[in-house]
């Protein structure tokens, strides 16, 4: 009888399972990916990864079943394709924005003479 494969943090695992176990966040440990999370229900959802990907599953299989089973709050990152998109863009205008407002902030201020050098 072959004993089940298991997660190891700097063991052999196979590629695509390591992509998947550090990518996608714990349904056990909020905030925490599956690697590193503690828990004894986490190590049963490494080894099931492990597990697929050796028996052939692919990636998208193993993410989509993963999302099925346990909801969109395990990716890790938002979808880079319809309303996921709002999570990537919101955050690069609102940096774009921020500059741009500390630019001319900062301008008014040389150019008011508020600096501290009369």
């Amino acid at each position: 009888m072959q004993t089940a494969p298991r997660f190891v943090p700097g063991t052999e695992t196979p590629p695509v399972a390591r992509a998947i176990i550090t990518t996608v966040m714990s349904p056990y440990c909020p905030g925490l990916t599956l690697e590193v999370c503690p828990s004894p229900q986490a190590d049963s959802l490494r080894t099931m990864i492990i597990t697929r990907v050796q028996r052939g599953d692919s990636r998208t299989s193993i993410e989509a079943d993963l999302e099925r089973d346990f909801g969109t709050a395990i990716r890790s990152m938002p979808e880079t394709e319809g309303f996921g998109l709002v999570g990537w863009g919101v955050p690069g205008v609102a940096l774009v924005i921020g500059a741009v407002l500390v630019t001319r902030w900062l301008r008014s201020q040389v150019r008011g003479g508020a600096g501290p050098y009369p």
